[in-house]
């Protein structure tokens, strides 16, 4: 993934917009199409849980959501306090967002929290994301969404499709929503009991 050039950003709107049009000049038209889904899911969201934030596009999608609560995992922070962390602890403060940002691992019990939607980017490989899901998914209210779920390293993958659709199968879930233009997303939706 490119590394957007964000020198001059000031807003967390600015920052989205940016980080969008970079990534998406760098890897072609929908690379960015899982920040529409947040916008989508995010309407019936309170709490939001990124694993794999990098940069944190996503992240800004979901801050720009205004949630309650916010919770960042990755278990390298350098991209993200380059330009994210000053502009997304002013939003938060000014919108009375609680943000928690841990620079651990994603498949550590320390992240675990009681979340309305998680994202997971992280290690695209199903058996890091199963482990991801079995630890994070109980936690989990309404929605997980997954990038990259058509396409790994600029080849047709859907292993990460299949490991999503497993996670689902054994603890009732569903598949609601499944891009499959660029690289993909997935979005699956808790059932009711």
């Amino acid at each position: 993934m490119v590394t957007a050039e964000l020198d001059g950003v000031k807003t967390l709107e600015e920052f989205h917009y940016e980080i969008r049009k970079q990534q998406e000049e760098a890897h072609g038209a929908d690379y960015c199409a899982i920040h529409d889904a947040i916008f989508k899911y995010m309407k019936d969201c309170n709490s939001y849980m990124e694993l794999g934030i990098n940069q944190g596009g996503t992240a800004s999608a979901a801050l720009l959501c205004n949630p309650k609560e916010i919770y960042l995992i990755d278990i390298d922070l350098t991209k993200y306090n380059t330009f994210l962390k000053s502009i997304a602890e002013a939003y938060s403060k000014k919108n009375n967002i609680k943000l928690d940002v841990k620079k651990i691992d994603s498949k550590s019990a320390e992240g675990c929290n009681n979340v309305d939607m998680l994202v997971i980017d992280s290690d695209h490989n199903p058996i890091h994301m199963s482990k991801e899901l079995n630890l994070h998914g109980p936690n989990v209210n309404k929605y997980i969404i997954a990038h990259d779920t058509s396409i790994i390293n600029k080849r047709h993958n859907e292993s990460l499709y299949y490991a999503l659709e497993s996670f689902g199968n054994l603890n009732n879930w569903s598949v609601i929503e499944r891009g499959v233009t660029n690289v993909g997303y997935t979005v699956l939706r808790k059932n009711s009991k």
